[in-house]
C-alpha cells in the first residue's frame, strides 16, 4: 500500500518539475509568434591606413624654384593606374577624331559606256554585260569604303576613370609639374622657349625633332600663353573644362610634361573626385 502511495507522490513531483521547466524555457526561448527586439546592423568597412592625400612640390614658373609642398587628393593623383582603361579611352578618342571622308566609286559611278560590251553568244567566252564591272580595268570598286562616322560609345565613368589614371601616371612618372601660375610677361615665343629650355622641364627635347613636348593646363585661356605656344609644334595649352568635358586622355599621355597651376589643380580635384 505504501509503495503505491510513494509512486504516486513521485509521479506528482516529477510532473510539477516538468511543468516548471517548460514554463521557464518558454519564457527564455522565443516562439514563432514572438519576435526579438531588432538589433542595429553593424556594417564592417575597411579603412585605409594611408592618408587621404599625397604631397608634391610647387615651383615658380620662370625660375623653377621650389616654393613649398602642397597636398594632392589621393583618389585622383594616387588612383590605380589602369593601362586597359587608358587604352580604351585613347582608342575611343581616336575613333571620334577620324574624319570618315574616305570614298570610292562603284560600278554605277565610274565613267564609261552603258552598252553591252560583247555579244551574249558565239564567242566561247564568259558573258559580259558592262565594262564597268569590278573585274575589268577601269571598273568600279566592289564593297569599297563610303563616307561614314567611326565614332564609338564609351561610358562616362570609364572616361573619368581614365582621366584619373592618366593624372596618376604623370605623377608616378615624375612628369607632373605644378607651378604657382602660368602668367607670361610677353606673348613672344622666344620668351616661353627660353623658360622651357632654361628650367630643363623636358629632358628629351634635345633628342626630339619637334623639340619640347609640354601641355599647359589652365582654368581659362590665357592670351599671352596661347600666342606664345601656338608656334611650337608639340607645346599646347588647354583648359581644365576642355579636358574634363572631352575626357581627353590622349593629349595628357601624348605630351612628355604636364604643367598645371595651383588653381587649376584644385578645380580638377573638384571635377574628378569620385562620389
Amino acid at each position: 500500500m505504501w509503495t503505491k502511495e510513494w509512486k504516486t507522490l513521485l509521479l506528482r513531483q516529477w510532473r510539477s518539475q516538468r511543468n516548471l521547466h517548460t514554463r521557464i524555457i518558454s519564457e527564455i526561448m522565443p516562439t514563432k509568434e514572438s519576435t526579438l527586439p531588432t538589433q542595429p546592423k553593424v556594417i564592417l568597412k575597411a579603412v585605409s591606413p594611408l592618408p587621404t592625400y599625397i604631397q608634391a612640390w610647387i615651383h615658380d614658373f620662370e625660375t623653377n624654384t621650389p616654393l613649398g609642398i602642397i597636398n594632392l587628393d589621393r583618389k585622383i593623383f594616387g588612383s590605380p593606374i589602369r593601362k586597359d582603361l587608358l587604352q580604351r579611352v585613347i582608342v575611343w578618342q581616336r575613333d571620334c577624331l577620324r574624319q570618315g571622308t574616305h570614298s570610292s566609286k562603284n560600278r554605277s559611278e565610274v565613267r564609261g559606256t552603258t552598252r553591252k560590251w560583247a555579244a551574249q553568244k558565239g564567242r566561247g567566252k564568259a558573258r559580259v554585260g558592262t565594262h564597268r564591272a569590278p573585274q575589268f580595268r577601269g571598273g568600279g570598286v566592289a564593297h569599297g569604303p563610303k563616307p561614314r562616322s567611326h565614332a564609338t560609345d564609351l561610358p562616362r565613368k570609364v572616361q573619368l576613370f581614365g582621366l584619373r589614371s592618366a593624372l596618376a601616371t604623370k605623377f608616378a612618372q615624375n612628369q607632373l609639374v605644378i607651378v604657382d601660375n602660368l602668367k607670361l610677361k610677353t606673348h613672344k615665343t622666344r620668351d616661353l622657349l627660353s623658360i622651357l629650355a632654361g628650367n630643363a622641364w623636358d629632358p628629351l627635347s634635345a633628342d626630339r625633332k619637334q623639340g619640347h613636348s609640354v601641355l599647359f593646363l589652365t582654368q581659362r585661356h590665357m592670351m599671352k600663353l596661347d600666342l606664345a605656344s601656338r608656334n611650337l609644334q608639340r607645346v599646347h595649352a588647354l583648359t581644365a573644362d576642355e579636358i574634363f568635358e572631352a575626357g581627353d586622355v590622349y593629349n595628357i599621355m601624348g605630351h612628355e610634361i604636364l604643367m598645371i597651376d595651383h588653381d587649376t589643380l584644385r578645380l580638377l580635384e573638384e571635377l574628378l573626385r569620385p562620389n
